[in-house]
């Protein structure tokens, strides 16, 4: 999994797509397995400060890879 791919909530199907915006998050401060990351939904339940949604990467499936030149272009790749 990488920043901008476009991926869905294995579980929870009615939140539609989101955009992967950060990966290797620590949670809670702790390295956990398996890793989190932030996802920019369609349709969240809930948000972080920034707009984005933080889980565990296992609870989404990538239903498309993303071109990691066009998301740097647009500010939301490192």
């Amino acid at each position: 999994m990488k920043v901008g791919d476009l991926v869905r909530n294995i579980s929870e199907p009615e939140h539609g797509v989101g955009i992967v915006m950060k990966i290797d998050i620590d949670m809670w401060g702790q390295v956990h397995e398996p890793p989190g990351i932030k996802v920019l939904w369609r349709n969240p339940v809930w948000l972080s400060e920034d707009g984005g949604s933080i889980m565990y990467q296992d609870e989404v499936e990538v239903i498309s890879e993303g071109r990691r030149q066009s998301y740097k272009r647009i500010g939301i790749a490192d």
